[in-house]
C-alpha cells in the first residue's frame, strides 16, 4: 500500500450536528472542513457515536450526516476516516444506570436503550443479544461497569456476519477511506469471553471444557498447557477478526485498531497486541491518551510520565516497521501548548499523529466547553510546523541497537505478567537506553547477520524457546553481540531465580478484574504483587557464551553503568553523537539530506485552569493544562557532528545559540525550551 503520513485531527459529532439535514449544521460543517484546512489537517477522524450499535435505528441519517462531512472536507484534500466501538454497547435498567452512561461516556455521544429495550434489537434477522460476550464466572452475559454496557463477541461468527455487512454499507454510503474499527479485544480482562463459541474453540484445541472459575489448576496456571492454549486463544480471536475485515474493505484502505500496550501486565488479560492486530490492519495506533505532559495533582485523571509513553510506543512501533507500515499516536489536548508536546512525542517516535480535545470529558457545562479552543485551533502551530518543516520528518529512526522483546515470557509465564516482573524489565532498559541518548529499536526476532543490529538486549527473558536459542546462537557467530541481564531462559547463564508460575489465592474470586467504584477498572492485587525475585547468583559480569555478556541481577545500581559501557562499544554508532541532554529524551533519525536530533524534556512542572477545575462535576483522564514548563534540564546540548547544524525550537519565543568547535557543538536552548530539533547536513 502507499505510504501513509498523516496530521489528523477528531471531528467530533455532537448532540446538535445530529439535527441533520438541517442547512445550520450543512453550515457549520463547511466551516469546520475550512477551519481543518486552515490548521494544515489531512484527515478527520469521527469522534462521538462511538458504540455504533447503539445506533442501529439512526443509521441512514448517521451514514447521510458522514457522507456530507466526507464531501466537504474533498476539496481541500482531507480525507474522512470513520472511528467506532465494533462491539460494545451501553446499556442501563435504572435512572442511575442512564445518569452514569450520559455523565461518563459523554465523548460516545450515548444514545443508548435500556436492557429491556435492546433484547428485541435485530440486525437482517439476527437478535443481538445472541452476540453478547458470557462472563466466566457465572454464565452471564458480562457487564462492563466501566461503560454502563456489554460488549458482542468478536468471536461470533454470526456478530462477524453483521458487522461485516455493516462495514461495507458504511463504506459504501459515506465515501469515508479510513476506518478505526476498537475493541476486539478483553476490557474485562479474564472474565471474558466464556460464550458458546469461545468455550467450543478450548474444546477443540485441547478437548476439554471450559473450567469452573474457581479452579486454580486452570485460571492463573501458567504451567498447564490447557491455561496456555487458552491465552493463545484469545489473541488469535483478535488477530482474525481484523484479517477477516480486512476482506471486506477497498484496496488501501486505512484501518486500524486499539492503541493500548502491548507490553504491559495487563496485555495478556485484555489479548492486546498491536502485532495481532496487523493481520488485518494497516496503521498502528499508539495510544498516549490522558494529560501530555502529565499534571501530577489528580489522581482522577491520567498523567503517565512522558518517559513511559516512548517505551510503550517502542513495541508498536517496531510492529509497524516489521510489517512495513507507519504508526501514529492518539493524543488529547485543550491547548495548543499540550497538543505541541503531543505532536512532539510522536514526531520523536517517528509516528504520525491524531488529535482531539475530548472536552466531554472534562465534566463542565456545555456553555462553558463551546469557550475552549476547538480541535483545529489546538492542533494549528504543530501542524503547520510539520507542513513547513517536511524533510524534518522523513526517514528512520537510528536503531543503534535491538532490545528484545520476549514473547514467550510474556505470553506463557507469571513473570510475564505482574507489573513488577517482565514488563518492568523491559520498560526500565528502554527508558535508561532513551536517557542517555542511545537510540533502541525494540525487535521480536534475532537476525541471521549483525548489520541492523550489531548489538541485542535480553532483560528479564525468562521464557526462551528452542527456535529462539538457536537463532541467538546463530546471531553470535555472525558477529552479533548479545547483553543479558535478570532471569534468562538460557542455559547457559545458569542463573538461580525461584520465579513461581502460576498465581496462589485463598479466593478464586480475586484472580479476576473488578471495577468497584463502578468506572475505574481495578487490576487484581495478584498482578501488582512485588514477588522476592533475588537470586542467589554472585554480583558479576561474565561471558557464559563468546560475544553474550551476562549479569545475573535485574537493571539496577549493580550493573547499569557496564551495560551502558558494553552499549556504547558494541552498539552501531550514532550518526551524529548526544555528549549531554540533561533532562532530555533523546531520538536520532536519518534522511537523505540530514541527521535529525530531537530531544523533548522527560519532565514538567503543569498546572491547570483552576476556576474551571473547581466547577468540574465530574473528574475523567484529562484537565484543561495551563502552565507547562520542563523542569530537570539546564537548557544546555553538546553534541557531536560533522557539518554545520541547524535548530529549531518550534515553540520557543527565543531562538538557540551555537558554538562550535570542529566536530564539537555545544546548543544553549532559549529559556523554559522542553523541545528542540538539531540538524546536522549529510556529506555530498
Amino acid at each position: 500500500m502507499k505510504e501513509i503520513r498523516h496530521r489528523m485531527a477528531a471531528w467530533w459529532i455532537n448532540w446538535e450536528d445530529l439535527n441533520w439535514p438541517d442547512p445550520d449544521n450543512l453550515d457549520q460543517i463547511r466551516r469546520r472542513a475550512e477551519g481543518f484546512a486552515e490548521a494544515n489537517v489531512t484527515a478527520a477522524v469521527i469522534f462521538g457515536t462511538h458504540f455504533r450499535w447503539d445506533w442501529l435505528p439512526f443509521f441512514p441519517l448517521l451514514h447521510d450526516y458522514l457522507a456530507t462531512v466526507a464531501e466537504e472536507l474533498r476539496p481541500y484534500g482531507i480525507q474522512l476516516f470513520d472511528h467506532h466501538s465494533v462491539n460494545l454497547v451501553h446499556r442501563y435498567g435504572t435512572r442511575e444506570e442512564m445518569r452514569r452512561v450520559m455523565t461518563h461516556s459523554g465523548p460516545h455521544l450515548p444514545f443508548s436503550p435500556t436492557w429491556e429495550a435492546a433484547s428485541t434489537w435485530e440486525y437482517k434477522g439476527k437478535r443481538l443479544n445472541d452476540w453478547r460476550m458470557i462472563d466466566v464466572k457465572n454464565g452471564k452475559p458480562l457487564y462492563f461497569p466501566q461503560y454502563t454496557g456489554e460488549g458482542f463477541c468478536f468471536n461470533n461468527p454470526e456478530f462477524q456476519e453483521a458487522y461485516f455487512d455493516y462495514v461495507k454499507g458504511l463504506v459504501s454510503e459515506t465515501g469515508i477511506t479510513g476506518l478505526g474499527a476498537d475493541d476486539a479485544m478483553f476490557y474485562m480482562h479474564y472474565n471474558a469471553c466464556g460464550c458458546k463459541v469461545c468455550r467450543a474453540k478450548l474444546k477443540e484445541r485441547t478437548g476439554m471444557d471450559l473450567p469452573p472459575a474457581d479452579c486454580g489448576d486452570f485460571w492463573g496456571n501458567w504451567d498447564n498447557p490447557a491455561w496456555r492454549a487458552w491465552l493463545d486463544l484469545r489473541f488469535e480471536g483478535s488477530a482474525e477478526f481484523y484479517r477477516k475485515l480486512r476482506a471486506h474493505l477497498p484496496e488501501d484502505f486505512v484501518l486500524f485498531g486499539c492503541g493500548g500496550s502491548s507490553a504491559s501486565a495487563g496485555s495478556v488479560m485484555s489479548a492486546s497486541d498491536a502485532r495481532g492486530f496487523l493481520k488485518g490492519a494497516n496503521y498502528v495506533n499508539m495510544e498516549i491518551v490522558g494529560n501530555i505532559p502529565p499534571y501530577k495533582n489528580d489522581p482522577l485523571t491520567t498523567n503517565t510520565p512522558l518517559p513511559n509513553r516512548i517505551v510503550h510506543a517502542s513495541h508498536h512501533q517496531a510492529a509497524a516497521r516489521e510489517a512495513g507500515v507507519r504508526a501514529f499516536c492518539t493524543g488529547y489536548a485543550h491547548s495548543a501548548e499540550s497538543a505541541n508536546h503531543a505532536w512532539a512525542l510522536a514526531k520523536m517516535l517517528d509516528a504520525d499523529i491524531w488529535l482531539g480535545t475530548l472536552k466531554k470529558r472534562l465534566g463542565l457545562p456545555r456553555h462553558v466547553l463551546d469557550t475552549l479552543p476547538t480541535d483545529a485551533n489546538v492542533v494549528k502551530e504543530a501542524f503547520t510546523f510539520e507542513k513547513e518543516h517536511p524533510q524534518l520528518f522523513e526517514g528512520e529512526t537510528a536503531g543503534s541497537l535491538g532490545v528484545y522483546f520476549s514473547y514467550e515470557t510474556r505470553n506463557y509465564t507469571l513473570y510475564g505478567n505482574l507489573t513488577h516482573g517482565y514488563p518492568r524489565d523491559y520498560s526500565s532498559v528502554l527508558q535508561l537506553l532513551f536517557s542517555r541518548g542511545i537510540c533502541p529499536h525494540t525487535v521480536f526476532s534475532f537476525p541471521k547477520d549483525a548489520k541492523t543490529y550489531p548489538l541485542i538486549l535480553l532483560c528479564g527473558a525468562l521464557g526462551i524457546t528452542e527456535e529462539e536459542k538457536t537463532a541467538l546462537k546463530g546471531y553470535l557467530k555472525a558477529g552479533g553481540k548479545v547483553i543479558a541481564i535478570g532471569p534468562c531462559g538460557l542455559e547457559e547463564c545458569e542463573n538461580h531465580y525461584s520465579i513461581p508460575n502460576r498465581v496462589d489465592l485463598c479466593d478464586p474470586a480475586e484472580f479476576f478484574t473488578s471495577v468497584p467504584d463502578g468506572i475505574h477498572v481495578k487490576m487484581p492485587d495478584w498482578v501488582k504483587q512485588d514477588y522476592d525475585f533475588s537470586t542467589t547468583d554472585s554480583d558479576q559480569w561474565h561471558e557464559p557464551l563468546s560475544g553474550l555478556f551476562y549479569h545475573p541481577y535485574r537493571l539496577g545500581d549493580e550493573n547499569r553503568q557496564k551495560l551502558l559501557e558494553l552499549c556504547k562499544l558494541y552498539a552501531k554508532p550514532q550518526p551524529a553523537k548526544i555528549k549531554a541532554a540533561k533532562g532530555f529524551m533523546c531520538t536520532t533519525s536519518e534522511n537523505k539530506e540530514m541527521t535529525v536530533l530531537q530531544f523533548l524534556a522527560a519532565d514538567y512542572n503543569v498546572d491547570v485552569d483552576h476556576a474551571l477545575d473547581d466547577n468540574r462535576f465530574h473528574r475523567s483522564r484529562v484537565s484543561v493544562l495551563t502552565t507547562i514548563e520542563p523542569i530537570g534540564t539546564d537548557g544546555i546540548l553538546e553534541l557531536e557532528g560533522e557539518g554545520a547544524p541547524t535548530v529549531y525550537t518550534p515553540f520557543s519565543k527565543g531562538e538557540a545559540k551555537i558554538e562550535q568547535k570542529g566536530t564539537c557543538v555545544t546548543v544553549t536552548l532559549p529559556d523554559k525550551c522542553s523541545y528542540a530539533i538539531v540538524t546536522f547536513p549529510k556529506k555530498a
